[in-house]
């Protein structure tokens, strides 16, 4: 029995969207420094989408799990007690929007899991995001999304009382914000 309640699905979506936004705008806070540049490490751009790309599909997996569990369905011994098991389930009860496109998400991740060589990009993830989301918008997870918006501001110098420093700087709203 899933721990998650439907609200615990609904704000795990929504930090997940913004961490999205954060991760792809991750050389943002560098233009607050006045130096007049951003650059993309690829490095990160290699490694973010597929560290992202597991998370989101644990979402997607709990939403099945609550589905299930709330809807009172006992699932016969036939199905793994696994993704796989429960997007078979839900589809042998017609309540799968998207199957194919779930199993392809379930064999992405499952791929950047256990293969070291695995990697995935930031379209393959916005791609997967949005087939997820519907799949969460039809078992009623979730509406519409908000449109989140990266910014930042940092404040003036101005003297510090602590020993030793002589400025400091505050950075406030490094984060994703409902535009």
């Amino acid at each position: 029995m899933s721990t998650f309640l439907s609200d615990d699905i609904l704000k795990a979506w929504h930090r997940f969207l913004q961490e999205v936004e954060l991760a792809k705008n991750y050389h943002m806070p560098y233009l607050l420094n006045g130096f007049g540049g951003t650059f993309r490490n690829p490095l990160l751009d290699y490694l973010l989408p597929s560290l992202l790309y597991v998370k989101i599909t644990a979402i997607l997996d709990e939403a099945l799990i609550f589905f299930i569990d709330h809807r009172g369905f006992t699932v016969p011994k036939k199905y793994k007690k696994s993704l796989h098991g429960r997007i078979e389930f839900l589809k042998d009860q017609g309540l799968v929007a998207n199957y194919s496109a779930l199993h392809g998400i379930r064999d992405c991740r499952n791929l950047l899991a256990h293969e070291v060589s695995a990697t995935t990009t930031w379209e393959n993830l916005d791609a997967d995001l949005d087939t997820i989301e519907n799949e969460l918008q039809h078992f009623g997870f979730v509406d519409n999304r908000p449109d989140y918006k990266y910014f930042g501001e940092r404040s003036a110098m101005r003297g510090c009382d602590e020993p030793g420093i002589a400025f400091v700087q505050d950075f406030r709203g490094l984060n994703a914000m409902i535009a």
